[in-house]
């Protein structure tokens, strides 16, 4: 079966390769000029992510979103609007360290309530 083709961005964020699990993680992404920018880790998969942010990171940029556990992971983003990008991690992240890194992320998320 084939999925439809994307019209636009917001078409491609719905033909996920994988479920994302809700996460509310305040958490920091890096951009290509080693500028790190707070930003608020929405929904993750072992594929990729959506956060919202401040700034306007454009689409096709590499960028290094640090998740619990794991690190500062490499991705690129594959759609940007208002305030909020979904991207791609460059290399999937293995079920083991995924299932330890949301473990991780949903305790954080706990200890610093979104208000």
């Amino acid at each position: 079966m084939t999925q439809p083709v994307p019209k636009s961005d917001i078409d491609a964020a719905e033909l996920r390769r994988a479920p994302r699990d809700e996460v509310a993680l305040p958490t920091r992404m890096i951009d290509a000029q080693n500028r790190a920018a707070d930003v608020l880790l929405v929904n993750v998969s072992p594929l990729g992510f959506m956060v919202r942010e401040y700034g306007s990171t454009e689409k096709g940029a590499i960028v290094k979103l640090q998740l619990p556990r794991l690190g500062d992971v490499p991705a690129k983003v594959v759609w940007s609007l208002g305030g909020r990008i979904g991207a791609e991690f460059l290399t999937p992240i293995d079920q083991y360290a995924y299932t330890a890194m949301l473990n991780a992320a949903k305790a954080r998320r706990q200890r610093w309530p979104m208000g």
